[in-house]
């Protein structure tokens, strides 16, 4: 797939057949986590990426420690597979050479603001691409009075409702403690970048899909079923803590040297967990034979199984569960997530060959055909690539001058 007949600089060094989006030329202008997020998605499924910062750089370059080399972590974690090159846009010969690079992608990503964008001259970029499929990360919808605010995932938690039903009645709402809007709007511009491409929608006007992915609207379209309790029942969601607030018993359970994540979603796994317990007359109790009467009991209900689940250590428990089919799962630190059986089975952690030494980074969490994408290239340095994709355009194979 060719955005057009412009010159783009192949990555021939990285590409693989083998991957559904080899091919597939990815215009990355965004920042930050959402639209890099969106650009490593694609990249992973193999298209060729360029990653564009301004002289100042991706700011998460900078939000550290931990560094490697020049770069902290954040950075490296949503940065793979690209190349990346450093442009002024303030510059016409550099906004030159972005719009010889989008008139040849078949996406573009960006997560300037509105008022951004026309002062840089990118819109009308926009306006003149032709073949490429255009995403736009927002911090909220065009339309509406919040359009011409910047999009930050705390914020996006307050303002959707999320930290509203995140926390602990005792402690008061919480944000969730990883930026889950801005990853979740970074999947949701993927999605909408693939959808596009596939249907190939055009625009009245001839051109391809402008996709406009809010933080704000992924925060509210995320509440899914404490969105609809309120908008179908009325209920206003509150606190609960780790508890569920449709489903009873399902949460952690105190155990002699930790707590298990236990959950029972239906009468038949109650009736199992109850067994493994020791507890079979339980579910005969009125007060627990159903879902509707373990929510109205859940704490007479909780109080029962926590002193069953503390007379054993949680390693005991969840072998004695799993056998009988019943979910649970320990609640790890991150070392203990990395020392999984599953991440090592899988694959799922790579090293990567690093200018500044060796890394080890987590991969795509998807297979294709059984095989999970390589992380064919590391995260690049600042503007590593800059020489020679401006020679490849035609331009001065030198970089412009970067601000300290």
């Amino acid at each position: 797939m060719s955005g057009g007949d412009q010159t783009w600089p192949d990555d021939r060094r990285s590409q693989d057949p083998r991957l559904p989006l080899a091919g597939v030329r990815v215009l990355d202008l965004s920042r930050i986590l959402a639209g890099p997020l969106a650009a490593t998605v694609l990249a992973d499924l193999g298209a060729d990426v360029i990653k564009v910062e301004s002289p100042q750089g991706d700011e998460t370059r900078r939000w550290g420690p931990p560094f490697h080399g020049d770069d902290a972590a954040y950075y490296l974690a949503v940065n793979r597979n690209r190349r990346a090159m450093v442009l002024d846009l303030r510059s016409d010969q550099d906004l030159d050479a972005v719009r010889s690079l989008a008139a040849a992608a078949d996406v573009v990503i960006e997560n300037f603001l509105p008022r951004q964008l026309a002062s840089l001259g990118l819109d009308r970029v926009r306006d003149e691409t032709r073949n490429a499929v255009w995403v736009s990360v927002r911090g909220a919808a065009s339309g509406g009075p919040l359009a011409d605010q910047p999009g930050y995932d705390a914020m996006a938690q307050a303002r959707s409702g999320i930290m509203s039903v995140t926390g602990h009645p005792e402690t008061g709402a919480t944000k969730v403690g990883l930026p889950v809007v801005d990853v979740m709007t970074g999947l949701y511009a993927a999605i909408g970048a693939l959808g596009a491409l596939l249907g190939q929608h055009r625009t009245a006007d001839g051109r391809p899909a402008h996709v406009e992915v809010p933080l704000f609207e992924c925060g509210v379209a995320s509440l899914i079923n404490q969105g609809a309790n309120h908008l179908i029942g009325g209920v206003v969601p509150g606190l609960l803590g780790n508890l569920h607030p449709n489903v009873a018993p399902y949460g952690p359970m105190p155990t002699a040297d930790g707590e298990l994540v236990i959950g029972a979603t239906s009468d038949r796994q109650f009736a199992a967990l109850c067994a493994a317990l020791g507890l079979p007359e339980l579910p005969d109790d009125p007060d627990y034979a159903s879902n509707a009467a373990r929510l109205t009991h859940r704490h007479k209900l909780a109080d029962v199984l926590a002193a069953v689940f503390r007379t054993a250590p949680a390693h005991a428990w969840e072998s004695r569960l799993a056998a009988a089919g019943i979910p649970c799962a320990p609640v790890n630190r991150i070392d203990d997530v990395f020392r999984e059986e599953q991440v090592d089975a899988v694959e799922l952690v790579q090293d990567v060959e690093h200018p500044a030494g060796p890394i080890r980074l987590v991969a795509s969490p998807f297979t294709v055909n059984g095989q999970r994408p390589p992380i064919r290239r590391a995260p690049p340095l600042f503007g590593e690539h800059t020489a020679e994709i401006r020679e490849a355009l035609g331009g001065p194979a030198v970089p412009v001058d970067i601000d300290e």
